[in-house]
């Protein structure tokens, strides 16, 4: 399993953040929330893979897509709206279109574990129209929160199936 990197625990104002965000629409919040994610980038010296990423290939953020349903009632995908705030102020690539979700499953938020892992099990496909040559790039799947992580990984084993070899997880919370 790859590594996960979060920035802070699910608890508190972040959770009451990501809870507003996500279920109050509140997406002003994203820009609070990304500052803060720079700020421990550039202070804590466990996240300094960070700072040396972009010296050793390309480096592409890719968010956890939601289906089309989900992401049309929402009217936005908020781990697209972070990563693309990130994504920007660290000088690294957005890609929406490689992963797709093509499974409509039923919110994660009320499943227990061993649910969510049935629940995602072939929810994602990689588009066939993607380049080879993005399959060298370093990969940074990105998602709002992880709880038992099924659906990042999930997606990852898709992607690696697909022929990505470096893949890093990203979490704003866990």
């Amino acid at each position: 399993m790859t590594p996960v990197t979060a920035f802070f625990p699910y608890k508190g104002l972040i959770k009451k953040a990501m809870v507003k965000l996500k279920y109050r629409f509140m997406t002003d919040l994203g820009d609070e929330l990304v500052a803060l994610m720079i700020k421990i980038i550039r202070e804590k010296k466990d996240l300094a893979w960070f700072k040396k990423l972009n010296r050793k290939r390309k480096v592409i953020l890719i968010p956890l897509p939601l289906h089309p349903k989900r992401e049309n009632w929402r009217g936005f995908n908020q781990s697209e709206l972070l990563g693309e705030k990130l994504a920007k102020a660290l000088g690294w690539q957005l890609e929406t279109q490689i992963l797709v979700r093509q499974k409509n499953t039923q919110p994660q938020v009320s499943l227990r574990s061993e649910e969510r892992k049935q629940n995602v099990q072939g929810s994602f496909v990689v588009s066939p129209q993607i380049s080879s040559n993005l399959k060298r790039s370093l990969i940074i799947l990105f998602d709002d929160v992880w709880t038992t992580g099924s659906t990042m990984l999930e997606a990852e084993k898709v992607l690696r199936k697909a022929g990505f070899k470096k893949i890093f997880c990203l979490t704003v919370c866990r």
